[in-house]
């Protein structure tokens, strides 16, 4: 079973795939704040189980990095979810927007970018099977209910994948603060892939040679040449659907 806590991941869950849900435990006392999700468990045929913290903590089974974030009294156990592969890439012939991530490994920013493109409505994300975070509980719970509502590919060769993208119809954009041109003057095709680099090292050279340009966010000052990666990434999907 997939563990999903925290009240927005939890609710995602219910509003995208109820049918997965399998078991709700919530913490006794904490009724009142998730009267929603209750509802929405109900309403998926899951009873909820309300037991004291000692069986809380035993049923939802936290690591050590877990119990240190807020699990917001409620985890959830489903059917895992679907994470696709390199061969499932032609099921995105009619896709709008999929966002590629290569070797980005903070998890935080992982989250973070999960959520900006379910925010935008990116349609899927690409990360690399090695070398890069991968879709944890954690990351579920700080992508607060943005891991629910894309579609999550693991490649292993990322280079490959741009080129099968490419077969189906799509332009190719790697986002490097060196592009020649900027995100507001460069004219996206109507399917877009937007590769993001590495925390530090960007883009690494063999992706730059499969993508179509380098468009980059204008600004910078000697010294803070760059943005974070995950709000860069926010920054470039706003553009891409303004």
């Amino acid at each position: 079973m997939e563990k999903i806590f925290g009240i927005h991941s939890a609710r995602a869950v219910f509003l995208t795939r109820p049918r997965a849900v399998r078991r709700v435990v919530v913490l006794a006392g904490q009724e009142p704040y998730l009267e929603e999700l209750l509802g929405l468990a109900r309403r998926a045929g899951v009873e909820p189980e309300s037991v004291p913290m000692d069986k809380f903590l035993r049923a939802a089974n936290f690591n050590e990095d877990e119990r240190r974030h807020k699990h917001q009294g409620v985890v959830l156990f489903a059917e895992p979810r679907t994470v696709y592969g390199e061969g499932d890439l032609d099921g995105l012939a009619g896709a709008r927007a999929v966002l590629a991530l290569d070797q980005v490994s903070n998890p935080q920013n992982l989250a973070a970018i999960l959520r900006a493109a379910a925010f935008f409505g990116v349609d899927a994300v690409l990360l690399l099977k090695n070398r890069s975070a991968s879709l944890t509980p954690e990351v579920v719970r700080v992508a607060v209910g943005g891991a629910e509502y894309v579609k999550v590919f693991e490649v292993i060769n990322l280079a490959r994948s741009l080129e099968r993208l490419k077969e189906v119809g799509f332009w190719v954009y790697g986002l490097d603060e060196r592009g020649e041109r900027t995100l507001a003057e460069t004219d996206f095709g109507d399917r877009t892939v937007l590769v993001v680099g590495a925390e530090g090292e960007g883009l690494r050279q063999r992706t730059r040679k499969f993508c179509d340009a380098l468009v980059r966010i204008p600004g910078g000052r000697p010294g803070l040449g760059s943005l974070n990666v995950a709000v860069a990434t926010a920054v470039a999907i706003a553009e891409l659907y303004r």
